[in-house]
């Protein structure tokens, strides 16, 4: 061999060694690094974290969702874990006792919520009640929210009458079928929305509205795409991912776009009406007369926290949180008592005696309607609706079940485990309302494993509405149709479509009217 050649080899040879000893002493601090890092954390895989991607090589990518991907790790490390997901510190919490240690004993220090792009680009750089992270903005704003829910449900007649006027256009939507087979997706769903848009805009905004299905793919666009949703929550876990052109991101920054474009000119329009002598019969006005009243008072900081994107975030929070839970949850309810047939029976057994045949239920009614009320809770358990709560993120070290948690750690609470555990449940996977009610048929309302909305300082803060929605609509549709199967089919599929929200397959039922 030439000298020349010889002197090639040995380079070749050197950049080679000289790759696999960097690539062993990344590997190699990237372990030892983890080690000091996740020191006195909860159990996890410890021996298998890679650089840049941590410990994915641990998860199941054949499963659709993140809970059924890391069922692997729950059978090995028990029902509190941690693991290194891309960029992110991240403790899975399972257990009922872990569960309400993070929600309700030591709710203060979980009450953040992680730097995600998609929360950051989705809420216009983090001003929004359900993505923003806590601190003072996020309580004023969850205050203003709060009590301008709670003013316009206090006004009962209002409600009822805007909820009443979309329960009968549904009700006759039904009718129309003529007993035939139908989806009643589509119309539970504009039905929903336009009771919340009342809510929200007023009289300004509603499905008719030709901007309407512009703003509503805009704000369900990945809700009802479950790859999308899934795609997303992969590349939240990168912090670096949103600087590269990826289809997932570009879809959502789209959809954010459409909805808040819309957002801008129902606000736009809602300054150039404002009217001061007159009560605000909506969340928009309410919010444009608490920033006039620190106009007017020059309070510069609450100013600043009244400025348009954090208007323009709750007006989208509100709609998120009236519209998503309660049309799925009805969806829910149809599947279910099409499949329990009994239940549907004692339902309108308890109506025809309370109601009768000549007036429709009201919100007075509901202490003598438990068996309905009973049922919500059962479907809200059972449907699983948020089988995850949104991620929450440690403002400061705390501890969980006498581990360490680290400050700046996502933690991932699976609410769904809490109602299927056989140890809070009898039979947890079985519908039964009855589980809800006393001996006496009365209504339990405090059971500390019942948390379809969360729990603690991130409680969903449209919880009332959502109840007093899904009573009203339930009520007025089991007053008035029987829903059974296809004739000669087997009832609708109680299997889930997995996305950002669990709702259930497509179906197609019967609406029987009631003599």
């Amino acid at each position: 061999m030439a000298p020349l050649e010889l002197l090639s080899s040995l380079s070749q040879l050197l950049t080679l060694s000289n790759v696999f000893l960097f690539v062993l002493f990344a590997l190699l601090l990237n372990f030892v690094l983890g080690l000091y890092e996740f020191r006195g954390m909860p159990p996890g895989p410890r021996y298998t974290r890679l650089p840049v991607i941590g410990n994915f090589m641990n998860f199941d990518y054949r499963e659709e969702d993140l809970r059924n991907m890391t069922k692997s790790l729950r059978r090995a490390y028990g029902g509190v874990f941690a693991v290194q997901a891309g960029s992110f510190r991240m403790v899975f919490v399972t257990t009922p006792k872990a569960v309400k240690e993070v929600l309700v004993t030591r709710s203060a220090d979980y009450a953040g919520r992680p730097p995600f792009y998609s929360f950051i680009d989705s809420s216009l750089g983090g001003k929004g009640l359900a993505l923003g992270n806590y601190g003072p903005a996020w309580r004023l704003h969850r205050k203003l929210f709060t009590s301008s829910l709670r003013q316009y449900l206090s006004d009962i007649p209002l409600f009822e009458s805007r909820v009443a006027e979309q329960a009968r256009k549904l009700l006759k939507y039904f009718e129309d079928q003529q007993s035939q087979p139908f989806d009643p997706a589509d119309k539970i769903r504009q039905s929903v929305a336009d009771v919340i848009c009342g809510i929200t805009f007023g009289d300004k905004f509603n499905s008719t509205h030709p901007a309407f299905d512009s703003f509503f793919r805009g704000v369900v666009s990945d809700m009802d795409d479950p790859e999308l949703t899934a795609a997303i929550g992969l590349l939240d876990l990168f912090s670096w991912a949103q600087y590269l052109p990826f289809e997932a991101y570009k879809e959502m920054r789209k959809g954010n776009e459409k909805a808040y474009d819309v957002l801008r000119m129902l606000l736009d329009q809602g300054k150039k009406t404002y009217d001061d002598t007159q009560p605000a019969r909506d969340l928009m006005t309410a919010l444009l007369q608490e920033r006039v009243k620190a106009e007017a008072e020059n309070e510069e900081q609450k100013q600043v926290l009244l400025a348009d994107d954090y208007l323009l975030n709750q007006l989208g929070d509100m709609f998120i949180a009236g519209y998503e839970t309660t049309s799925t949850s009805l969806r829910w309810a149809i599947t279910f008592l099409v499949n329990y047939p009994e239940y549907q029976e004692e339902i309108h057994q308890q109506l025809d005696q309370v109601i009768g045949p000549d007036r429709m239920p009201t919100l007075a009614d509901r202490p003598q309607l438990a068996i309905i009320q009973a049922t919500i809770m059962e479907v809200l358990r059972v449907g699983n609706v948020a089988d995850m709560a949104l991620p929450h993120y440690t403002l400061k070290d705390t501890l969980l079940c006498g581990y360490r948690v680290p400050k700046d750690t996502v933690v991932l609470v699976d609410l769904m485990s809490v109602h299927m555990d056989p140890g809070c449940w009898d039979n947890p996977t079985q519908f039964n309302p009855h589980r809800h009610l006393t001996d006496k048929g009365e209504l339990i309302t405090s059971q500390g494993n019942f948390l379809p909305f969360s729990a603690g300082r991130r409680v969903c803060a449209g919880e009332s509405l959502a109840k007093v929605e899904l009573f009203l609509f339930l009520s007025w549709m089991l007053h008035k149709f029987r829903f059974v199967g296809e004739e000669g089919k087997p009832p609708p599929t109680m299997e889930v479509n997995s996305g950002f929200t669990q709702s259930p397959k497509k179906y197609k039922i019967r609406a029987i009217k009631r003599n």
